[in-house]
């Protein structure tokens, strides 16, 4: 790819502009340097390594170039329009049931190809799952990625992931987990686009561990075997508390959504979903089929106009290449 200064910077929030050269439009992401032997962040090096290992993949944001302006250097990714945060909040209803699935399937098929690749993304939440122009939807800010190892021997940071979306072993200080830890998230983004809104929502970590232990009971060793393991866990001492049904938590979502939504959200990370496993789960399967990324809402504009009604009478023959899933995706799912 040439290198190109950028011609003329839109202003589009955050860190991010879009670039206008050569008739392309994308993203920029300005990384500053206070001094020029500072060395790269060390959220910069983590990104970049993570795009670069999982390289090109439909639904996670694509890394097109880097280059030094000034005292620093900036990053330029495809131009994406809005995140889910923003359909979610600015649709004028609901997403339908068909919309929540297309969403889900698209974030779990991008999450699916990352945990292939041993990363952990750390902090997904609605605002980092960018949406296309088309609706399409893909994972962005890999700031907090790590590489992980299958032998869980590895120590890493509990002061990761945004608060609402944080997996409860890390609020407990876990220094060593997995990919559960985006599950739990991904989780948390389900029941959100099924209420409409946060699931749990505390102001503090002691809080959002009460808001989960309200819905989910005290954990112990029997419910969490592991949980006595956990470094905070004799810090604090929450009055018993016995779970709820699941049902009444998010009261408008079908029968198979809920118990795909309790597969997520398991206080013993190794016993949630896998991505992979999650799209093979009857929730995708049962009608209404998953939305095409088209007819997911424009932000811009209120709900899209239907483009060709796309969903197609489920049918165990139908063959794959008709999916709306990934190919290669589905079949690497299948020899797992």
């Amino acid at each position: 790819m040439a290198r190109r200064r950028p011609e003329r910077f839109y202003h589009r929030g955050g860190s991010r502009n879009s670039l206008r050269g050569s008739g392309e439009i994308v993203a920029l992401k300005k990384v500053p340097l206070k001094r020029l032997d500072d060395g790269l962040p060390n959220q910069v090096v983590r990104e970049i390594k993570a795009l670069q290992e999982i390289g090109d993949n439909p639904y996670v944001v694509k890394l097109k170039d880097m280059f030094p302006h000034g005292p620093g250097f900036v990053l330029v990714f495809e131009y994406m329009v809005s995140n889910l945060s923003d359909v979610i909040q600015n649709a004028e209803h609901h997403l339908s049931e068909a919309q929540v699935k297309g969403a889900m399937a698209m974030l779990l098929s991008g999450l699916a190809f990352c945990h292939k690749n041993c990363i952990m993304h750390r902090d997904l939440k609605p605002a980092n799952l960018l949406v296309s122009s088309t609706g399409r939807l893909k994972i962005a800010d890999f700031g907090q990625a790590r590489l992980f190892s299958r032998d869980h021997d590895h120590l890493y940071s509990h002061q990761v992931a945004t608060r609402w979306y944080r997996a409860p072993e890390l609020l407990f200080g876990a220094r060593k987990y997995d990919e559960g830890v985006d599950m739990w998230a991904v989780g948390c983004i389900f029941g959100e686009l099924l209420n409409n809104s946060p699931l749990f929502h505390g102001e503090s970590d002691i809080e959002q561990l009460c808001c989960i232990i309200g819905v989910f009971g005290t954990p112990n060793e029997h419910s969490w075997p592991e949980i006595s393991e956990l470094p905070d866990f004799h810090k604090i001492t929450f009055r018993e508390s016995l779970p709820r049904p699941l049902e009444e938590v998010v009261p408008d979502a079908p029968p198979e959504a809920v118990t795909l939504l309790q597969r997520f959200l398991l206080y013993p990370s190794r016993q949630r979903i896998r991505a992979a496993d999650a799209l093979l789960h009857p929730y995708f399967f049962t009608e209404p089929l998953p939305a095409h990324h088209l007819e997911l809402p424009d932000t811009h504009c209120g709900s899209k106009p239907a483009r060709g009604h796309r969903h197609q009478k489920f049918d165990v023959f139908r063959p794959i290449s008709a999916s709306l899933f990934d190919n290669g995706s589905i079949a690497s799912f299948a020899s797992m």
